[in-house]
């Protein structure tokens, strides 16, 4: 008897993932090792001393409310009217935590953090597709595991607007450079609503519009309008600002009671290092100083690797090197409090390009472990300092 065997068995089709289904998968992945990870350092940080209080999940999201989270958390519950500071703070945030507060358990702080966790995944997901569009998926999936591992990475997934700023600002400038050019006006806007460094998108977004059109302006099309929503979320809080608190530059007024100041490009990251000056290397000055001018000095070489170099940018996209330029620029412009840029380690966050640019180099399997160890090795220590309520990183 003779068996015949089949040798072509039916193959078993397995549907494809759509892009948006793959990014948001990788981001999902990628924001669940790191919040293991952070929760686990933040556990650490509240191990009982001298027979203190064992830490609860409470406990550790009351360690996570400090700073710019509490302030954000009181504007959602109470407004505007509780100082002469609080206009500092954009209002897309908070007006998120008061919308969503009534429907989520836990009150404002918990609302808080579930919109920047979902923000945070939103985030990863839009820099997977914008990464995958210009590099492909493989720096795609690098390049999110390292802004979600950047030291200062955690404030992306704390009561911070830090996710949804950097959601919006991205979809901005992925809508953009796939021509949907409405769309990214509309969330241009909402990035100006959301921190006033929204502004900023203008550029970029006008430098990838005259690419598409061969930089011609006279070929500018009805669209090209939509860089003028841009500045309409700020437009729309001074309008708030007039009608509720009396004046259109409330929001500006506000900078004041926090000692914020401009200087020329540069200046405030030569004050940083003239503070350093007969200082010991573990003064809290010193330290400050070395987290925010450090990390913005490192920002700048990565940038010089996008213009130059192996890992160079191709010439349609420089306007994601105008993205992180301008916004690095205005870095080293910024005192507050008489802290030389203050805040700078967490706004470089927002800079896309220099985590296209370590995604690139991360081709190596020694880079890749280097750059995902030493960044949330340093993650894990600044993540405890900011529980501690030091002022090293805010």
């Amino acid at each position: 008897m003779t068996v015949l065997l089949d040798p072509s068995p039916t193959p078993i089709l397995v549907p494809a993932r759509s892009p948006w289904g793959t990014a948001l998968l990788a981001a999902g992945a990628v924001w669940a090792a790191t919040t293991v990870a952070r929760l686990a350092v933040s556990a650490l940080a509240w191990l009982p001393r001298g027979g203190g209080e064992t830490p609860d999940v409470w406990m550790i999201l009351l360690g996570w409310n400090k700073w710019d989270a509490g302030h954000y958390v009181q504007i959602a519950e109470h407004g505007y009217h509780l100082g002469p500071g609080f206009p500092a703070f954009y209002p897309v945030y908070p007006l998120l935590i008061r919308l969503f507060d009534p429907a989520l358990p836990g009150g404002a702080l918990i609302s808080a953090l579930i919109i920047a966790n979902v923000a945070a995944v939103g985030a990863l997901a839009v820099l997977h597709r914008l990464a995958d569009h210009e590099f492909g998926p493989r720096v795609a999936r690098r390049a999110i595991w390292y802004l979600a591992a950047f030291p200062t990475g955690f404030f992306l997934f704390i009561g911070y607007n830090e996710s949804l700023f950097i959601l919006l600002s991205l979809g901005a400038l992925y809508a953009g450079r796939r021509g949907h050019w409405w769309l990214a006006g509309a969330l241009g806007a909402l990035s100006s609503g959301t921190r006033l460094f929204g502004l900023l998108l203008v550029v970029p977004l006008a430098i990838e519009y005259l690419r598409q059109v061969d930089w011609q302006p006279r070929r500018a099309r009805a669209d090209v309008a939509a860089l003028a929503m841009v500045p309409l979320g700020l437009l729309a809080y001074s309008v708030y600002c007039w009608i509720d608190l009396g004046s259109p530059l409330a929001f500006s007024i506000a900078q004041d009671q926090w000692g914020r100041e401009y200087t020329l490009p540069g200046g405030a990251w030569l004050t940083a290092v003239q503070q350093i000056d007969g200082r010991g290397l573990l003064d809290p000055v010193t330290l400050a100083a070395v987290i925010d001018a450090g990390t913005v000095l490192i920002a700048a070489g990565l940038l010089v690797f996008c213009v130059a170099g192996p890992y160079r940018f191709r010439r349609d996209q420089m306007y994601l090197i105008a993205h992180a330029a301008t916004a690095s620029a205005v870095l080293t412009m910024t005192e507050v409090g008489g802290r030389a840029m203050m805040s700078a380690s967490r706004f470089t966050l927002e800079a896309a390009a220099v985590f296209l640019v370590l995604a690139r180099m991360g081709a190596r399997d020694t880079v890749d472990r280097a750059i995902l160890t030493v960044g949330m090795a340093l993650q894990g220590i600044l993540l405890a300092v900011f529980m501690a309520g030091t002022f090293l990183v805010a």
